[in-house]
């Protein structure tokens, strides 16, 4: 089966949505001048995550009678917030429904988000926007994310790819998975105490 990679107008979206964010972050907060935030920006992935691994989050949200009054208590979101989420969240609703194997590599999102997103209206997921949901791409994995600062910005081309390489595959590998499996192969019969029971 052939796939349609990332378009150079994906790439131009990417790194005008990750140049937004780094600025939220802060520069002198990153320890990054706006030459390496710039070149951190063209990481071919998006620096951020709008929680595509919270099913329950995505289905209260997307949900036809949710409780929008369990969401109330959410942060507040600056004007500048609101407006990167809504950016965000319209430019993957697009791309899911254009080139889902694309999304979910930028994004690192599971197929089941995907099709929540593209099964639900614009103006339905641009409503999600109201609530925070974006943070830190790496924030439970610090290694990564310093590596990512430091040599994903720096000045070497070979050292910069090789680095924002390593962190797109760091991410579509270890992305959450069902944990229903593991919990199924608990229950299943012990191999050792099948043979022992069979001889």
């Amino acid at each position: 089966m052939a796939y349609e990679g990332l378009s150079r107008d994906d790439l131009d979206n990417v790194r005008a949505l990750n140049r937004v964010w780094l600025e939220l972050e802060g520069a002198a907060e990153l320890r990054l001048s706006a030459t390496r935030m710039e070149r951190l920006a063209a990481t071919p992935f998006l620096l951020f995550s709008f929680c595509e691994h919270d099913d329950a989050k995505w289905s209260r949200l997307l949900g036809e009678g949710q409780q929008q009054d369990l969401l109330e208590h959410d942060e507040a979101l600056s004007a500048e917030l609101s407006a990167l989420q809504t950016a965000g969240l319209g430019f993957l609703w697009e791309l899911v429904r254009r080139n889902p194997y694309v999304a979910r590599i930028i994004s690192g999102a599971s197929v089941r988000w995907c099709e929540q997103i593209a099964a639900a209206t614009l103006v339905r997921v641009l409503d999600c926007a109201r609530f925070k949901m974006i943070e830190p791409r790496f924030e439970q994995e610090i290694s990564l994310q310093r590596r990512l600062l430091a040599r994903g910005s720096a000045l070497e081309r070979e050292m910069r790819v090789f680095t924002q390489m390593g962190a797109l595959q760091s991410m579509l590998t270890s992305a959450q998975t069902d944990t229903r499996l593991p919990a199924a192969a608990c229950r299943m019969p012990q191999t050792a105490r099948k043979v022992a029971d069979d001889v």
